[in-house]
C-alpha cells in the first residue's frame, strides 16, 4: 500500500519548498515477541517470560518509552536490568533529530542481544500508521502514533483465554495529556516526570523515601508536577503571542507578500517569510454575505468565486492587530491580491 506525505519547509533565502515523499505500508512487519503465534517471524527479540525485578510492575511486561523518556532517562535505560523494551520508529526518529548523542547510545543498547530491545517500524505498519489530522501539531501527532502502537501491541499479544494478569505492554510518558489520553484508551501507563528516580529505585540503583513508592502519593505528585509543566507551556505560548502582538501593534497595518501553505473549506493558511508568521485568511464571516466557495480535497484547491487557490500560490495580504477585545487581541490577515470579485 502506497501513501504520499507532502510538507513544506522554509529555505534560508526565505522561499517555500514543497517536499513530497512516498510512504509504503506493509502488513508483514513482525511484532518481535516470542509469545506471538500470528506473525511469521524468522527470529524473535522480546522474551516470553518478560519479568524484571520491579515493585512498580510486578507482572511480566514490555516497556514502550516515549521520546522524552528516552531523551532524559537514557542513563537508566542503559542499565542491564532494563530488558524487553519496544522502541517505536516514531520515537527513534524524534530522538535522532533532537540528540545525535542519545540516538547513538540508544542504538548501541538495541544492538546488545541480551537486552532484548526491539525496534518496531510502526510508521510503515498498516495497522499502526496514522495521518496527521488538520490543525494537529507534529508533537501531538507523534504522541497519538505512540498510543496507537501501544494499543495495537496490547491487543495483538492477547490470545483467547489468556491470563488477565499475564504479559502487559506498559507506556512510559512524562506528558500529562498523553497519559490521560492513554488511560482513556485503556492502556497501562506511568506518568514519568519522576521516572528517572522511580526506575532507579526499581532496579536497586537508588533509594528513596517510602511515601514516593506509594502509588496514590505517586499519582498525586505526578499530577502536580505535570500540571505545573503544562502551565509553564501555556505561559510560554502566551508570551510568544503577546510579543508578536506588540511587534505588529507598533508597526500598524502592513501589506506583505506571502505563500499559500494550506487550503481549507473556507480559508487559506498563508506564510509570510519576512516575519516567519503564519495566519489564516477567512472567506466567510457572520456579518457579511459569503462568496461562492468550492473546496476540492484531492487537489487540494479552494475556488472562491472565479479564482482558484493552490498550495504555494503567491498572494498579498494585509496584516493588522485586532484589539477590539482587549483581553483577546488577535493578528488578522485580509487578502489584497489576487482580488476576488463576485461573478
Amino acid at each position: 500500500m502506497l501513501k504520499s506525505k507532502t510538507f513544506v519547509k522554509k529555505t534560508r533565502s526565505g522561499g517555500v519548498l514543497k517536499v513530497v515523499r512516498e510512504h509504503y505500508l506493509r502488513d508483514d512487519i513482525w511484532c518481535g515477541s516470542e509469545t506471538c503465534a500470528e506473525c511469521k517471524q524468522d527470529s524473535t527479540v522480546l522474551q516470553r517470560d518478560a519479568c524484571m525485578e520491579s515493585s512498580l510492575c510486578p507482572y511480566p511486561h514490555y516497556l514502550v518509552p516515549d521520546t522524552n523518556v528516552v531523551l532524559h532517562q537514557i542513563d537508566v535505560l542503559e542499565d542491564p536490568v532494563i530488558r524487553n523494551v519496544i522502541i517505536l520508529q516514531t520515537v527513534l526518529q524524534e530522538v535522532r533529530h533532537r540528540s545525535a548523542t542519545v540516538y547513538k547510545r540508544l542504538k548501541d543498547i538495541a544492538h546488545e542481544p541480551g537486552r532484548h530491545f526491539y525496534t518496531f517500524t510502526n510508521e510503515h505498519h498498516r495497522e499502526t500508521f496514522i495521518e496527521r489530522e488538520p490543525g494537529e501539531s507534529a508533537n501531538d501527532r507523534n504522541d497519538r502514533a505512540i498510543r496507537v502502537a501501544v494499543k495495537w501491541y496490547s491487543q495483538h499479544l492477547k490470545t483467547p483465554g489468556s491470563d488477565p494478569d499475564g504479559l502487559k505492554v506498559v507506556l512510559l510518558t512524562n506528558d500529562q495529556g498523553n497519559k490521560q489520553k492513554a488511560e482513556e484508551n485503556g492502556l497501562l501507563v506511568y506518568a514519568d516526570i519522576i521516572v528517572h528516580r522511580l526506575l532507579a529505585v526499581a532496579i536497586g540503583a537508588d533509594s528513596t523515601y517510602a511515601d514516593l513508592m506509594d502509588k496514590h502519593k505517586q499519582s498525586a505528585l505526578c499530577n502536580n508536577l505535570n500540571y505545573r509543566h503544562k502551565m509553564s507551556q501555556y505561559a510560554q505560548r502566551a508570551s510568544v503571542a503577546f510579543h508578536t502582538q506588540l511587534f505588529f501593534k507598533a508597526r500598524g497595518i502592513l501589506n506583505e507578500e506571502g505563500f499559500v501553505l494550506f487550503v481549507r473549506k473556507n480559508a487559506i493558511i498563508v506564510l509570510i517569510p519576512k516575519f516567519g508568521l503564519e495566519g489564516t485568511v477567512f472567506f466567510t464571516s457572520k456579518n457579511k454575505v459569503s462568496p461562492n466557495l468550492v473546496f476540492d480535497e484531492e487537489g487540494p484547491t479552494l475556488r472562491v468565486e472565479q479564482h482558484t487557490f493552490h498550495i504555494f500560490d503567491r498572494v498579498k495580504v494585509t496584516i493588522s492587530l485586532d484589539d477590539s477585545n482587549i483581553q483577546h487581541q488577535k493578528i488578522r490577515m485580509a487578502l489584497i491580491e489576487p482580488v476576488v470579485r463576485k461573478a
